[in-house]
């Protein structure tokens, strides 16, 4: 998609989206001005509709397509009125096909109502767990507005879609602004970027795993592959350790030494088994030598105090006592 005005061959292409469908389409906006964000209403199989322009589109990105129809045109001011009005119409189908949803004790959950700019077709958009009969709650609806009825059944992503929202990340749903399809989300793509599988913590507001977590797979899973599992044996430089945890953004890991310590290390201190013996015995060759210099450092200093021995000591003479002489008492 462009974002700048193209026009090759006499045609102004143009992606626009409509409000519950997220795949973009392809029209020819002709001599239109057109801007992105604006409302346009265009021809479909089911009559008229309202869509948003996205932007601009190239000659290479309708190679594929048979047929461009054209924007029929800009919405008016009396268009603006006129929508206005079908939304109120909207709701109020809405409430009366909820309570006859009740009344008939279907399980289903209506999510959105849309009808046609011409008014030629209503569409009530619901979500079941499974497959519906739903042909006397179509009768009843029929009945009522006198009018085509499209019941369809949708899922809870592109109910999201639909509704719109914020997410847990502050922003507004990537599925209701620039989503064009929804891709398959699996639980390892969580994995592989280390984060808590707490069902709260990675799912939408539809109840799914967020679509975001494809955004950066190709990435992580480029990442991933350099570095060891959790469980596994790893040989380092410290000895043989098992892998506690891995940081795939640094490239880092926690691993448990048999001794019971932990060390962090990166993927490339990885020894093969070959490089772990050979660095074990230097260590142990090593090792010995510091043994062998320190038991012979010992040896010479104990040799050496035998044959420098301290000289005697002189005795002190013996210290004569005095005789106290006895007082002699007279008689």
């Amino acid at each position: 998609m462009v974002t700048m005005d193209t026009e090759q061959d006499g045609r102004r292409l143009v992606y626009i989206r409509f409000p519950t469908i997220p795949t973009p389409y392809i029209f020819d906006a002709g001599t239109l001005e057109l801007s992105v964000g604006e409302l346009v209403i265009v021809n479909t199989e089911v009559g008229q509709s309202v869509a948003r322009v996205l932007g601009y589109a190239s000659e290479e990105d309708a190679k594929d397509l048979t047929e461009v129809k054209p924007v029929v045109r800009q919405l008016t001011e009396s268009d603006h009125t006129r929508l206005e009005g079908i939304r109120l119409k909207e709701k109020e189908y809405y409430e009366l096909c909820r309570e006859s949803i009740a009344a008939q004790g279907l399980p289903m959950k209506l999510a959105h109502v849309e009808q046609a700019f011409d008014g030629n077709k209503v569409t009530f958009y619901f979500v079941a767990d499974s497959r519906v009969d739903f042909r006397e709650l179509l009768k009843d609806l029929v009945e009522r507005f006198r009018t085509r009825i499209e019941l369809r059944q949708i899922g809870t992503r592109q109910e999201a879609a639909i509704l719109g929202g914020i997410g847990n990340c502050g922003r507004e749903l990537c599925c209701c602004t620039y989503l064009t399809d929804f891709q398959r989300i699996s639980v390892k793509m969580a994995k592989n970027q280390n984060m808590t599988l707490n069902p709260t913590k990675i799912s939408g507001l539809c109840g799914k795993l967020k679509c975001c977590l494809a955004y950066e797979k190709d990435s992580y899973a480029e990442l991933i592959e350099t570095m060891p599992k959790t469980g596994k044996k790893v040989f380092l430089e410290q000895g043989e350790a098992t892998v506690v945890s891995i940081n795939v953004i640094s490239q880092t890991f926690i691993a448990k030494l048999e001794d019971r310590r932990f060390v962090k290390a990166k993927a490339m201190d990885i020894l093969t088994a070959e490089d772990f013996a050979r660095v074990s015995e230097e260590k142990q060759q090593e090792r010995k030598a510091q043994i062998e210099a320190a038991s012979s450092a010992h040896a010479a200093r104990s040799s050496v105090k035998e044959t420098e021995k301290a000289p005697a000591k002189k005795k002190r003479p013996p210290r004569k006592r005095r005789s106290k002489k006895k007082r002699s008492t007279p008689t």
